[in-house]
């Protein structure tokens, strides 16, 4: 029983994810909507794209991922990852529910925190393992991507035109420390790149071994996605906010009539 019950939240989280990106995603884009989550869609903008760097940059676990550098040698901080490589019959399953991109890749894939790696520009501080600054750089880092490294993620692919060109991404991303530019989230994504779609673990935020009874569930819900036509997708979401808008306003203009006393506060009197 809780183990259908943990099933039924991970395909309802990712149905919801979904449907919530889209809406989002067809208001501040305005266009033709397409098969993303929440997380997904903050990816396409590039301002929080940025904010993602800098939350992954505060991070206590990305910060001392940072301090690795040339350890022993200079008596900086070790640090070890603990690193996973995703089952070959779970990258298949999710290859078959998903299909493939332009590049022969999957447009799904799931990954561990730890080695899902990303760049990252900006001014860094290097310490040894008594918290004494050895150094301060400008440069750009292969950092670990999300806070969560130590969950299991699943990404989908997204194709380099979501991006814009490379131009409108350097004149974005471009920021200046020290009098040094560097682009803070990297090179311009040629060939696409995987964003978060979302995050295996539990209803509490516990971890969830990546099992192929999960993946079977998140695939079923990927197939399920794609097989539903995409006008058919536009006309239900937006006539479900349609719904959400009308209800909201009913409730407003009921709140109203009640707050306001009868004939709005003019004397009458009734004529028999």
């Amino acid at each position: 029983m809780r183990d259908s019950v943990f099933y039924f939240f991970v395909f309802s989280n990712f149905l919801y994810l979904t449907y919530s990106g889209l809406i989002e995603s067809a208001r501040l884009r305005r266009q033709p909507l397409q098969l993303c989550s929440f997380s997904l869609v903050r990816f396409f903008r590039v301002d929080d794209m940025r904010q993602q760097a800098t939350l992954r940059l505060r991070s206590g676990q990305v910060a001392a991922a940072t301090k690795v550098r040339n350890a022993g040698s200079t008596g900086m901080i070790q640090v070890t990852r603990e690193r996973h490589e995703t089952p070959a019959s779970v990258a298949r399953r999710l290859r078959l529910a998903g299909g493939a991109n332009r590049y022969g890749e999957a447009n799904y894939r799931a990954i561990w925190g730890w080695n899902r790696l990303g760049w990252i520009g900006g001014k860094f501080e290097d310490r040894d393992a008594a918290g004494k600054l050895l150094r301060e750089v400008v440069e750009l880092r292969w950092e670990p991507k999300y806070p969560k490294v130590n969950r299991w993620h699943v990404e989908r692919w997204v194709p380099p035109e979501a991006y814009g060109s490379p131009r409108t991404w350097y004149a974005q991303t471009m920021e200046r420390a020290d009098g040094v530019s560097v682009a803070a989230l990297g090179p311009y994504p040629a060939r696409g790149e995987y964003e978060h779609c979302f995050t295996l673990q539990g209803p509490r935020g516990e971890f969830v071994q990546l099992t192929s009874t999960i993946v079977e569930q998140v695939s079923r819900a990927i197939e399920w996605s794609r097989g539903q036509g995409r006008a058919m997708q536009r006309a239900k979401l937006y006539e479900r906010e349609e719904r959400r808008e009308r209800a909201y306003e009913e409730w407003a203009f009921d709140m109203m009539g009640d707050a306001a006393p009868a004939m709005h506060g003019v004397p009458f009197v009734a004529v028999g």
